[in-house]
């Protein structure tokens, strides 16, 4: 192998020592993110698994619960009237407990139906403090009944009143295991049933296991799926237990990151081998540059010959040639070429001969340039790397780096010039900043593009409020919100009085304008939670996140004398506009955001047919007729 031959191996050697820790480390990088990014989708698809299973699961509970609790209400309902009937005698009164059916007052307890057996004081208990308060006849009610030997014990109670209130109510106990289907209880889910209150009737299920919880909090957390009963006022939860699904991800989990592993450590075996093999070169390389050393001490005799050589104009020629950096050799007292190289022919499009006693100034594209670099050398000073502008024989302009300094030749002073062509790099730089400013103004059309779809998508044209499906939208889920929270929500529906007389009268481009003021006096006096939307023509619409019904009528009653004493000048017309409002509050009315609408719509109506100019409280839901 020749010296030349090892030195490329060493220069291949260096730069793959150099290159393959980066590929490595970014196939790694590749590599534990792809493992990463399917562990976090398989644990998203276990989660959207459990949360449909817990819908079906409840759905199916809650109807398996509400088709029992309506049964037995109906076989309890015939133990109401004296007398022992046909229905009565068949009746079972499943799944009260052993069929057992007591009447109680406020005195004294009977047993109507089942083994006999005397109804306890705690259940008797519960029964009179029930009927103390306001009660619906014949309405089922469930309430804790629960005792440390059977926790999962309900008390089923149906009131008998009349006009003069609520004095008896049959009672019996039932286990809620019999409510529901048995199969539902296999996965041992963990179930909670509470009042309208929110407290804990029953609370079925084990605490999770160590892995178990680690998973639902790290990696499979879902939460509880909640349904209200329809023959009850309660709520039922479920949360299934995630361990079943757990473990298949475990497992895939477990072969996934032993399969990177396992790619890793063969990376590294294969690197440890080509490190082997790249300082076998790099070590056979430095042998060579040892002997290639040993030789150059016993050559000093050769360089002494050489160095002579050099003297003389032809070797030195020829030495100069060998150089790839363009050379030139000047005069110091007449400015103009001596001698040139190979390379410094070839950048300026001449000959050398073409060259030979050319001035130093006609080679430069700027006399200044040439001026200030000429002062420098004559101030004893050394140039090293400026850039400059250079002219080449076809009238083309190389940018190139230069270095100048002053020496002896042939025993008269010259100057020694050599530069480097750098107009490929300039021009790639003038690119790669054309390109950035192309992409930066891509990206801020994209931007403007994006904000004005937006815009469009949720505004409404005329007005620059929210159009009616984004404010259906808003409002919804600040509703749905303020109802899991438990906190107050109003809406207020207003239309423009007269508006249609405007138009008439003024025109339709005054009446935009006056659509257009209007809002921005009520934007500006909402607070800051409220949103704000047209319904269509003159009807707007506002929702009022924690505002009851009478914050809410006070603030679009203020906001409506506010802009009744506006005076509007409208194409030299002075206008005076005002509405009609009606308010619907959540807590007094409805939770749906339909029917909340509709009853402030109807009490808008009510204050247009009271006269106009006026807010008008709905203070209780108008019926379907209505």
């Amino acid at each position: 192998m020749t010296p030349s031959t090892l030195q490329q191996a060493e220069q291949s050697a260096l730069r793959m020592s150099r290159l393959l820790p980066v590929l490595s480390a970014l196939f790694l990088l590749l590599l534990w993110s792809t493992v990463v990014e399917t562990l976090s989708e398989r644990a998203t698809f276990a989660r959207q698994r459990i949360h449909t299973e817990q819908h079906s699961w409840l759905n199916q509970a809650v109807r398996g619960i509400d088709t029992r609790l309506q049964a037995l209400r109906e076989d309890i309902l015939l133990y109401r009237e004296p007398g022992d009937g046909l229905a009565r005698q068949a009746n079972g009164l499943y799944p009260l407990e052993s069929g057992r059916l007591w009447l109680v007052d406020d005195i004294s307890q009977a047993q109507l139906h089942g083994e006999p057996q005397a109804l306890d004081n705690t259940a008797q208990d519960n029964v009179r403090q029930l009927l103390q308060q306001p009660l619906i006849d014949g309405k089922l009610l469930v309430i804790d009944a629960n005792t440390p030997r059977d926790p999962e014990r309900l008390q089923i109670v149906v009131p008998q009143c009349d006009q003069g209130g609520c004095q008896a109510a049959l009672t019996g106990h039932v286990r809620f295991s019999e409510l529901l289907d048995s199969d539902l209880l296999a996965d041992d889910p963990h179930i909670l049933l509470t009042d309208s209150s929110n407290n804990a009737l029953l609370n079925h299920g084990n605490s999770p296991q160590k892995l178990e919880s680690y998973l639902e909090n790290k990696l499979l957390h879902t939460s509880q799926a909640q349904a209200e009963l329809a023959s009850v006022p309660l709520r039922l939860s479920v949360h299934l237990p995630p361990v079943r699904y757990a473990e298949p991800f475990v497992l895939f989990a477990l072969y996934l990151i032993g399969a990177a592993t396992l790619m890793s450590g063969t990376l590294v075996v294969i690197l440890l081998r080509v490190g082997r093999r790249l300082a076998f070169i790099l070590q056979r390389s430095e042998e060579v540059n040892q002997a290639t050393q040993l030789l150059t001490l016993t050559n000093n005799s050769l360089r002494d010959r050489l160095r002579k050589l050099i003297e003389e104009q032809r070797d030195q020629q020829t030495l100069i040639d060998t150089v790839q950096v363009g050379v030139l050799l000047i005069d110091a007292e007449h400015k103009i070429v001596i001698t040139a190289n190979e390379a410094a022919s070839r950048l300026l499009g001449y000959t050398r001969q073409a060259l030979y006693r050319r001035t130093l100034e006609s080679l430069f594209t700027s006399p200044l340039q040439y001026s200030q670099l000429l002062a420098l050398l004559q101030e004893q000073q050394q140039l090293s790397e400026r850039e400059v502008e250079l002219n080449t024989r076809h009238g083309e302009r190389l940018w190139s780096v230069l270095s100048m300094r002053a020496l002896l030749f042939r025993e008269r002073s010259a100057y020694v010039l050599s530069f480097v062509d750098i107009t490929e790099r300039l021009l790639h730089a003038q690119r790669m900043e054309e390109e950035k400013q192309a992409t930066e103004r891509a990206l801020s059309q994209l931007q403007s593009t994006q904000h004005e779809l937006y815009q469009r998508a949720t505004c409404d044209d005329l007005t620059g409020i929210a159009n009616r499906r984004h404010l259906l939208s808003g409002a919804g889920k600040a509703l749905e919100l303020a109802r899991l929270d438990n906190q107050p929500y109003s809406v207020a529906v207003l239309d423009i009085d007269h508006f249609k007389s405007i138009n008439d009268q003024y025109g339709h481009a005054s009446g935009d304008v006056a659509l257009q003021r209007m809002t921005q006096f009520i934007t500006a006096a909402l607070p800051a939670e409220a949103l704000f939307g047209r319904m269509g023509g003159e009807e707007f619409a506002i929702t009022l996140p924690g505002y009851g019904l009478n914050e809410a009528h006070a603030l679009i009653d203020n906001i409506r004398q506010g802009l009744a004493a506006q005076a509007m000048q409208i194409d030299s017309h002075t206008l005076h506009i005002t509405f009609s409002a009606g308010v619907a509050e959540r807590k007094r009315h409805s939770n749906q955001l339909s029917e909340l609408l509709k009853i402030a719509d109807h009490a808008m109506y009510q204050a247009k047919h009271n006269g106009r100019n006026r807010v008008e409280s709905a203070f209780q839901a108008p019926d379907s007729a209505g």
